[in-house]
């Protein structure tokens, strides 16, 4: 998703993402809608399953520029609770 948005990959972002709608102090400007589904061969699909967690990414991972700073902040994070809390 971090390529995506920051169109580091050949594809348009705009083709399969929407921006979120709602944005409040716990949510981040690269937000984007949910994708809903009610079938099982496509609610597991990259869309749908990575938009959910880039959704509760904190704010802070998004400020960094690069691939590799983005992929670090991450390290940082503890991504199997929900909200993603900071490894201590």
């Amino acid at each position: 998703m971090c390529k995506i948005t920051n169109n580091h990959l050949d594809i348009n972002p705009n083709q399969y993402l929407m921006p979120g709608h709602s944005q409040t102090r716990s949510n981040h400007t690269h937000k984007y809608r949910q994708i809903s589904t009610s079938h099982n061969y496509y609610k597991y699909r990259f869309f749908p399953r990575t938009i959910a967690k880039w959704n509760r990414l904190p704010f802070n991972v998004f400020a960094h520029n690069s691939l590799v700073a983005f992929k670090g902040a991450l390290q940082d994070i503890n991504l199997t609770t929900a909200p993603f809390r900071h490894l201590q």
